[in-house]
């Protein structure tokens, strides 16, 4: 009896393994699948066991009758189709429905951590409010010392403020009020001649409006105190829009404010560590840039807007327009270049003063008088350049009536950047100058 056992625990296993191997036992379910209707008969069909072996065993004798392989597909042939299609597509479908899940696996173990996370954060503040309404402890006791001490400290730092922001106001009051007692006398003044009378008008008018200036760009960073420049110009930018009914987001909004300085993108203004409300007190002049309508076409594409009324033209005229109302002037090149030199022109006798002047004056021993500037050429590459040249005329300085010898004029107004390529600072100015050699003309 061992024997029979060994022989038939040899049997079993060796058919085990077989079974289990993935092509034998894939093959073998396949052919059970398809010939299920042969084994059914031979199990439970009707008749004699040897007849349905006999009929089980003619309907599959390959051998004696190979047309059975074509004729009854059942046999061979949809088994090993079904065997190759579970062996080698059914693993790639597989894996690729695997791959579709991974998002959402992902975000379910996702969801999981961030409840065990929330969950943790909620037992800790339980913690912490169980550890503080425990009368036994005290940590009670310095959380509430530690609360006294947060609250003391911020009535310090909003005190600090108050006085600062005080002082601010009651130094920039002194200064208005300063500078109004200097216009008020200048203006009690009596001066005899007609030439000094009309210089100290000139002298009163520059002054004022300097004092208004100043005054209109106090108002414009008070304004944005809590801002940074950009959104200043962004906020003024998006009221004067919304007169017109038109709403932008604030990528557009800040894409206007980067083209009219000059910047690429907006990237390249937000990094910019120069542009902040210091330097805004600086900024005099805005040149118009000439590309400007362009940028504004491609700002209106990238809204993508579906109001009609949305164009770069309404977009240049309410920027245009809000700069009428700012102390500073949006200007083309040649209307810059322009600008300055009637400002120079207006003073030019101020030019007589100046100490670069004073030598070649000297040597003409003239009293001069009058001076006549005209605008030579100007150029904008990394400063803004204006040239202006000319003479300046008067009286022998010791024979009456005689007129003395001319004096040539040459003056470069410089304006550098100080935001952006475009916005520049109010302009520095070079002179030169020579005794006039009429030889020469």
């Amino acid at each position: 009896m061992q024997v029979l056992d060994d022989i038939w625990s040899s049997i079993k296993g060796n058919a085990k393994t077989r079974y289990r191997d993935p092509l034998i036992g894939t093959f073998i379910v396949s052919w059970c699948f398809c010939n299920w209707n042969k084994l059914a008969l031979l199990f439970w069909g009707t008749g004699k066991v040897e007849n349905r072996i006999r009929t089980l065993s003619e309907s599959m004798s390959v051998v004696t009758e190979p047309s059975l392989v074509f004729t009854d597909l059942n046999l061979i042939i949809f088994p090993v189709v079904i065997t190759a299609g579970y062996l080698f597509l059914m693993p790639w479908a597989s894996l690729w429905v695997k791959r579709k899940q991974e998002k959402s696996i992902i975000s379910q173990h996702t969801h999981a951590v961030d409840l065990d996370i929330e969950q943790g954060k909620k037992q800790w503040e339980l913690n912490k409010e169980k550890l503080r309404s425990n009368p036994e402890k005290d940590f009670l006791a310095k959380d509430v010392e530690l609360d006294i001490q947060r609250e003391k400290e911020r009535l310090e730092r909003r005190n600090k403020i108050t006085n600062y922001i005080d002082k601010k106001v009651e130094a920039a009051s002194s200064l208005a009020e300063q500078n109004k007692l200097d216009l008020e006398e200048k203006k009690r003044s009596d001066e005899k001649e007609r030439l000094a009378l009309q210089e100290k008008q000139r002298r009163d008018d520059t002054e004022k409006q300097r004092f208004e200036e100043q005054t209109a760009i106090h108002r414009a960073t008070l304004a944005s105190h809590r801002f940074p420049a950009a959104y200043y110009f962004m906020d003024l930018l998006s009221t004067s829009l919304k007169e017109d009914n038109v709403a932008l987001s604030l990528s557009a909004l800040s894409s206007c404010v980067a083209a009219i300085f000059g910047y690429k993108t907006v990237d390249e203004l937000i990094n910019d560590k120069e542009f902040h409300n210091d330097n805004l007190k600086l900024l005099k002049y805005i040149v118009l840039d000439e590309n400007l309508t362009k940028k504004l076409d491609s700002i209106c594409e990238q809204e993508g807007s579906e109001d009609e009324d949305v164009t770069p033209d309404l977009l240049f005229n309410h920027i245009y327009d809000l700069f009428d109302e700012l102390p500073y002037e949006l200007l083309s090149e040649e209307s810059l270049a322009e600008s300055i030199s009637e400002r120079v022109s207006s003073n030019a006798y101020d030019l007589l003063q100046s100490e670069e002047l004073s030598g070649p004056m000297a040597e003409t021993d003239t009293t001069f008088e009058e001076i006549e500037l005209e605008l030579v050429d100007y150029s904008f590459n990394v400063t803004f350049d204006v040239n202006l040249s000319g003479y300046a005329s008067g009286s022998h300085r010791k024979e009456y009536g005689v007129p003395g010898q001319d004096l040539a004029v040459s003056v470069e107004a410089s304006c550098s950047p100080v935001l952006g390529e475009l916005g520049l600072k109010d302009y520095n100015l070079e002179i030169s100058g020579n005794p006039r050699n009429y030889g020469d003309d």
